[in-house]
């Protein structure tokens, strides 16, 4: 049971720290690293299990791919599609 919940809090721990507004970043990653102590504290180590370290990289490339997915091309400029626009005599 131990072992998939700190499966869970590693998958969720980056998902935590990513979704946190930017100036909470450091709050975010403060309460993360309290959790994993308090795992540590009452169950084991979760630095030497597998299942943490598998949980965070399969976490950190689903932020990745999703941040990666979200991103578009280069956006064109107002001043670009005016210019390609006919006038119509309109201000």
């Amino acid at each position: 049971m131990s072992s998939i919940l700190l499966l869970i809090i590693s998958l969720a721990a980056t998902w935590v720290v990513q979704l946190a507004p930017p100036r909470q970043r450091l709050i975010a990653l403060v309460a993360v690293i309290a959790v994993l102590l308090l795992f540590g504290i009452f169950s084991s180590n979760p630095l030497v299990m597998w299942q943490f370290w598998i949980g965070l990289v399969i976490g950190v490339l689903s932020v990745v791919l999703f941040v990666n997915m979200g991103s578009r091309g280069p956006r064109r400029r107002r001043w670009e599609d005016e210019e390609q626009a006919e006038p119509t005599g309109e201000l």
